[in-house]
């Protein structure tokens, strides 16, 4: 009786530490090249990959609602 407790206690705590799993019906950003560029300030910028991430639905500064996108 003691070790099917012990057990039922083990799943529970297991399962609580991994219930809380993010699910999203989007699919994942994905990475672009950017070419070598020069910034704001004059700096040479070398080519790279940027990993873009997702932006929640806004509104500009129109007003205008913006869907949520990768950016």
């Amino acid at each position: 009786m003691k070790t099917k407790l012990l057990i039922l206690g083990l799943c529970l705590a297991f399962l609580s530490a991994f219930a809380p799993v993010g699910v999203s019906a989007r699919p994942p950003c994905e990475k672009v090249w950017v070419e070598g560029h020069y910034n704001k300030h004059g700096k040479w910028i070398k080519p790279h990959w940027k990993k873009l991430h997702w932006i929640k639905g806004h509104y500009d500064h129109h007003g205008r609602w913006i869907e949520g996108h990768c950016g």
